[in-house]
């Protein structure tokens, strides 16, 4: 397993693509200004929209890449590490997991990497790398963390901040774009 994360780590710094897990099921991933890579994981997935969940390590991390307004850093702050995501930008929503082979892939490679399930669009997501499913992906990725079937859970859920000069937050200042399996939860 060790030496699996080491060699992930190798292949995203550079530029190659990965399967490795996180809080929800397992994801493809690449750095995320890896414009080949990602052309790859969209060819990969037979999927034409490039908007993208990313992972980082921190909360320092995610700050290096994205400016966060007191909405965004509150939810941050409240629900990370889990699966909850925040979108950021036009293309990006962003998380930090409480997955800690995920956390280590991005703190090596220095910046967030996309973790987009692994599965064909359309198609179910992917738990356990056993199945007939996922050898269709061996060849097309660079290594692959195995940690055995991961429980079933939702996935991850996505929240966008709409009222940016609000100090706290209410209900009417975010968007759920995405329920999965964490609740937001609004002070009243």
């Amino acid at each position: 397993m060790k030496n699996n994360i080491q060699l992930a780590k190798k292949i995203l710094k550079k530029g190659g693509i990965v399967v490795y897990p996180t809080d929800t099921a397992y994801a493809l991933g690449c750095k995320f200004r890896n414009k080949k890579g990602i052309k790859k994981i969209l060819q990969i997935k037979k999927r034409k929209d490039n908007k993208f969940t990313l992972i980082a390590s921190s909360l320092a991390q995610v700050k290096k890449y994205f400016l966060l307004n007191s909405c965004e850093l509150k939810i941050a702050k409240k629900y990370w590490p889990g699966p909850v995501s925040i979108v950021v930008s036009p293309k990006y929503s962003i998380r930090v997991p409480k997955n800690n082979i995920a956390r280590k892939l991005a703190r090596a490679v220095k910046e967030p990497i996309i973790a987009t399930s692994l599965n064909i669009s359309g198609e179910k997501t992917i738990y356990d790398l056993r199945r007939e499913r996922t050898r269709a992906f061996r060849t097309k990725v660079d290594a692959i963390i195995n940690i055995g079937p991961l429980t079933k859970r939702k996935t991850s859920t996505i929240i966008q901040c709409l009222n940016k000069k609000t100090p706290g937050f209410k209900p009417g200042d975010i968007k759920i774009i995405r329920h999965g399996q964490t609740t937001i939860r609004l002070p009243a």
